[in-house]
């Protein structure tokens, strides 16, 4: 038995993320940023195992057509239906963050939970009880299997109602840069492993907190000077300059929030030290 062949077809920007995290499971990637017609998406899900077209970057009246070709395409034409009947509700301030991953065998895992503002994000929120947790990644669940999920998904919801849906993500979480930098597994290995119906890894939390902020620059400099200076002030933080994110990992929120806040003001120029 050889290892499987697989089709993605989204978005340039996933690329790396995606071919890194299939690499690692010995997995040979065909990644298409192009617009394909439905024969070229069917000649390509002849030449693959598995085939997935991001919801958002392909026509759905032409997902249905190859599919109706016999051709099995992730996520299902009915899971992307479902969703789609699903009430979208205004941004709020603030707001969670819920991944979730399902396989074709009903294997199913969340992450911990993140609060999203403005410009931070904070995991496991810190305002979220282990009760009420449990009822919101529930919810999740439940509704992971009414839309027959394969692979993974975030659901943005309102913070103060998490059965309010704001938005959803397949394959650009908003908290893909704190959750690579704190789980056990990151989303992108996730999402493989839940497609090609493999275990499930473990979405616990390598440290306590992970927090991260985006990041302005400062109009009077480059970023590489405020990038070298956070760098050398605290080793401890990550950054994204592809995303134009910060981040850390530890055990006190407050001086976690202390420091992404700090690198935000001193990166964008609001301080000078």
């Amino acid at each position: 038995m050889s290892f499987p062949n697989f089709a993605l077809i989204a978005n340039d920007i996933y690329r790396n993320s995606a071919q890194q995290a299939a690499r690692l499971l010995g997995i040979s990637v065909n990644f298409s940023s192009e617009r394909l017609s439905v024969d070229q998406l069917i000649e390509i899900g002849k030449k693959c195992d598995y085939i997935f077209v991001e919801p958002n970057f392909v026509p759905i009246s032409t997902l249905k057509s190859v599919e109706k070709s016999g051709i099995r395409i992730y996520p299902p034409i009915n899971t992307i239906e479902h969703l789609d009947k699903i009430t979208k509700y205004p941004a709020s301030l603030e707001k969670y963050s819920i991944l979730i991953a399902r396989s074709a065998h009903a294997q199913v895992s969340t992450w911990p939970i993140s609060l999203l503002t403005d410009n931070l994000t904070i995991t496991p929120a810190p305002s979220v009880s282990e009760e009420l947790a449990t009822s919101i990644q529930l919810s999740a669940i439940k509704l992971a299997g009414e839309i027959n999920l394969i692979g993974c998904l975030e659901l943005i919801v309102d913070a103060g109602n998490y059965h309010k849906l704001i938005d959803l993500n397949w394959l650009n979480p908003t908290v893909n840069f704190a959750i690579s930098l704190s789980s056990m597994t990151d989303y992108f290995e996730q999402f493989f492993r839940a497609i090609l119906d493999l275990p499930l890894g473990s979405t616990s939390m390598k440290e306590k907190f992970a927090v991260s902020g985006k990041l302005k620059s400062d109009p009077n400099s480059d970023d590489y000077r405020p990038y070298l200076h956070l760098m050398a002030r605290n080793p401890n933080l990550k950054f994204n300059q592809f995303s134009k994110e910060v981040a850390v990992c530890g055990d006190g929120l407050e001086n976690l929030l202390t420091e992404i806040i700090h690198a935000q003001q001193y990166y964008s120029g609001e301080i000078v030290e």
